[in-house]
This record gives C-alpha cells, sequence and structure tokens, in this order.
C-alpha cells in the first residue's frame, strides 16, 4: 500500500502503547511485518494448508460469492495441498465511526482466535463497520492480518453506477491477500521492476489487481473483479506459488 510504511511506524507505536494491557498473546509466526509469511503462504514448504479467520461486525458479513471467488483465486496461486478453510464469526460491534489503525489492531488482539501454527498457515480478516481515517477502503498491516472498513465498501459499492458489493468485496480480499503474499517488492521480491512509482507497494500497470486505485476507493468503473498481470504473477511463482 501507498501508506505502508506509515502504517508499520502506527503499528511499532501500538505495541508500546499496549504494552501492559492483558490481550491475546497469539502465535509466534504472527503479529510480524507485512510481507514476511510470503513464501510461507505460498509454498507448502512449512506449511500444507490454510486457514482464514474472518470476524465481521452486525451486518457487514461477506457474500458467499466473494468468498467462493477468493477460495479459487487462491488455490490458482498458492500451494496448500491440504486445502483452504474460512471461518467466519460475527463480533460485537464497534461504538466508533471511524476506524483507526489502533482501533484495528485492538479488535484483532482481542477477538483473534487462531494462529499460525503445526501445519497450518492462519490470516485473520477484520471486517468492521465504520470508515479508515485515511480514506481507503481496506488495508493490511501484520504478516496474517488484513481489515476492510465495511461502512467505506457500502457506501461505494451496490448503487446506481457504483461496483456491485459482491465485486468490490472480492478485489479488497484478493488484493489484500496480494499484499500478504508480498505483492509488489514487500516479501516477493520483484523479478523485473513493475512498482508504482510513489504509490507504496503496488502494481504500475493500471489494470492489475495490485494497482492503487483498488484500495483507495477509485472503483466506480469497475465491472468485473482485476487480475494479476504477468509481472506479478511471476513474482509470486518466484517465492513458492503458482
Amino acid at each position: 500500500m501507498a501508506r505502508n510504511l506509515i502504517l508499520c511506524l502506527l503499528i511499532s507505536f501500538s505495541f508500546v502503547f499496549s504494552a501492559c494491557k492483558k490481550e491475546s498473546v497469539g502465535g509466534v509466526f504472527d503479529y510480524r511485518t507485512l510481507g514476511t509469511s510470503a513464501n510461507d503462504l505460498l509454498s507448502s514448504y512449512r506449511y500444507h494448508s490454510l486457514q482464514i479467520e474472518i470476524q465481521y461486525m452486525p451486518g457487514y458479513a461477506p457474500d458467499a460469492t466473494a468468498l467462493n471467488n477468493l477460495v479459487a483465486f487462491l488455490k490458482t496461486r498458492i500451494d496448500k495441498p491440504n486445502g483452504i478453510t474460512i471461518i467466519q464469526e460475527e463480533i460485537g460491534a464497534s461504538s466508533l465511526s471511524v476506524a483507526s489503525l489502533f482501533n484495528i489492531v485492538s479488535i484483532e488482539r482481542s477477538y483473534r482466535r487462531y494462529f499460525t501454527g503445526n501445519d497450518v498457515v492462519s490470516v485473520y480478516v477484520l471486517i468492521t463497520n465504520g470508515y479508515s481515517n485515511a480514506d481507503i477502503l481496506a488495508t493490511s498491516y501484520w504478516n496474517t492480518s488484513f481489515c476492510i472498513f465495511g461502512k467505506s465498501l457500502n457506501d461505494n459499492s451496490g448503487q446506481s453506477g457504483q461496483v456491485s458489493k459482491s465485486i468490490l468485496m472480492t478485489t479488497l480480499l484478493e488484493h489484500e491477500f496480494g499484499h500478504l503474499m508480498g505483492l509488489v517488492d514487500q516479501g516477493s521480491p520483484m523479478q523485473i521492476n513493475h512498482k508504482g512509482a510513489g504509490n507504496g507497494a503496488h502494481c504500475d500497470n493500471p489494470v492489475c489487481l495490485m494497482y492503487y486505485d483498488v484500495e483507495a476507493g477509485f472503483t466506480g468503473a469497475l465491472s468485473a473483479v482485476p487480475s494479476l498481470d504477468a509481472n506479478c504473477i511471476a513474482d509470486l511463482k518466484a517465492n513458492g506459488g503458482k
């Protein structure tokens, strides 16, 4: 993301601020820098299955089509011979209309149940009932964690002249997974330079799934879920993916 450096700094601050607070401890392989689990997600070298924990606030459950699309997308790109499992759970609504990074981190630490270990790599997805304070629709922030801002998603989809909610949800889920898998050049090294100048860890191809506009909210013209371009696919293959 264009703001990944800022997000990492903010997360580092949150660790210091909350060090004395009782929280869920989690596994030793999660709560790390974004991109550090790219090979673990892509390859079967260490983990043979992927578990996706999705926690959503009331009224913001992801639709079945979007989840089916996500699983199909992942099956084409990651090597997990024991399969992909999705676990969904509704959690309490947040009283905050604007979800800051500090708020997201606190929610995950309080509610996340599944962590990477044994033969399973686990990914946590939070869908909030609020907006982002950075005017984006979704953000990835740890090696196995990302958040979708449900209110922002609803406001930018489903109405006349807007993208369908299912297409937008699918696009955001796949885009943020792309960040967890190390695209672009944040865990999965580029085979050739295709990083968009001034837009953080995003592709320079405007029709690629990893183009920065996808999570920045400029999605009104989307009629289908964007695909990864050849350069992004080459990066994933070089790092253990398919």
